[in-house]
């Protein structure tokens, strides 16, 4: 739930665009509060010493944020963004902090998330579009069937809307509820029947979402997760293989077959592959010509028409690969920056029990971008980088 801003700098093409406007949410009010808290609590116990926040590499860190706003085509665009970085950098700096009491509340925390947004998007369907009212204060977007863009699948020949739950797209709710599940499996050990529940309330809501490449990942989830387990019993592991493919076959078969390879791979929208083939391709050329401070922070949509003026359509989306939209928007030295950022404070990336759950935010993050444009997503990315 948010309270959007519409300045001329947050139009393209006369157009406005979610990704460049600023936008206060609900949950900034929240965080705000959260965060208050915190610095009076902290002002009670000890100070924190000048030298510590003002260190030779925050200077550094600094002037790089400065310059990239400098080179910005839209440059209040690059400081409204450089601020939403800055505040989920200090999430992650508070959840790092406080761990273990972040880890027992979101011991109940994720079971609601799960169970909200499954149920509500298994309502959207039924419905055939969105339920509004309350759910409207949980951010919940209003469509139905026939609006223009809304995401659908084919099952048994007919057609139905993908599952939005809060959020504005399936793909990302589908991305969500992945990673949200594997973060609390990884916190609950004991497998209760309430744990199956939340289990398979996520695996309803990511089937419905119609997002296959989470499809994909949930299948080969358990498969993965169990490899090192049962060594000796090449029957287990078969077991565990086949199991996987059998309910990813299923999934196809209940959707239907009537569809191209280039659709299974691009998504439900026949031209999806070739949308995004042409923003990785557009993302290369704009990293090309900025190559070391970038096009500025939340820049690349505002820039693609000066890339896209001999395409036959425009499609003023961030270019689907988290990777390239870092590459093209912070340029060489933000990426340093980033590799230097998670080697000095990431050591846990190295540990295999963390290798599933941020082998899921890769891999989805290859093939699209919410993982650092989407408010729930790029949220919950602080929260699992600070967790494991």
């Amino acid at each position: 739930m948010g309270k959007h801003f519409w300045p001329e700098w947050s139009q393209v093409m006369g157009a406005r665009s979610d990704y460049l406007g600023p936008i206060l949410y609900l949950s900034d009010m929240v965080w705000l509060i959260w965060v208050g808290i915190g610095l009076i609590l902290k002002s009670k116990t000890k100070n924190r010493k000048p030298k510590e926040i003002f260190s030779f590499e925050s200077l550094l860190i600094g002037l790089f944020v400065a310059l990239n706003i400098l080179v910005a085509g839209n440059r209040w665009v690059a400081i409204y963004r450089w601020l939403r970085i800055g505040q989920w950098i200090i999430s992650l700096k508070i959840i790092q902090t406080s761990k273990f009491k972040a880890q027992r509340y979101l011991m109940w925390i994720i079971p609601c998330w799960i169970a909200v947004e499954s149920l509500l998007g298994l309502a959207q369907i039924t419905k055939g579009g969105s339920l509004q009212g309350m759910w409207y204060w949980l951010g919940e977007r209003r469509f139905t069937l026939t609006t223009i863009g809304v995401a659908q699948m084919s099952v048994f020949g007919e057609g139905l809307i993908r599952a939005y739950g809060t959020f504005s797209h399936p793909n990302s709710m589908a991305g969500f509820l992945l990673v949200g599940l594997l973060l609390w499996q990884r916190l609950k050990k004991e497998k209760s029947v309430w744990y199956w529940t939340v289990v398979w309330l996520a695996v309803m809501g990511i089937i419905i979402s119609g997002s296959r490449t989470v499809w994909v990942l949930m299948a080969l989830v358990p498969i993965i997760s169990n490899m090192g387990l049962h060594k000796k019993s090449w029957k287990r592991q078969l077991g565990y293989g086949l199991v996987g493919v059998g309910i990813f076959v299923l999934v196809l078969g209940i959707v239907g077959m009537n569809y191209r390879t280039s659709d299974f791979v691009g998504g439900w929208d026949n031209d999806s592959l070739a949308k995004r083939v042409s923003l990785n391709m557009v993302a290369f050329k704009m990293w090309r010509d900025n190559f070391m401070l970038g096009v500025g922070a939340g820049n690349f949509v505002a820039k693609l028409p000066e890339y896209q003026s001999d395409s036959q359509f425009y499609w003023l989306q961030p270019v689907h690969n988290i990777f390239l939209l870092a590459g093209t928007e912070w340029g060489m030295l933000g990426i340093i920056i980033v590799i230097k950022f998670l080697i000095s404070n990431f050591q846990f990336l190295m540990k295999k029990k963390n290798y599933l759950i941020l082998g899921v935010i890769v891999v989805t993050g290859m093939v699209d971008h919410y993982w650092l444009t989407l408010p729930q997503n790029f949220n919950l990315l602080a929260v699992v980088l600070g967790i494991i």
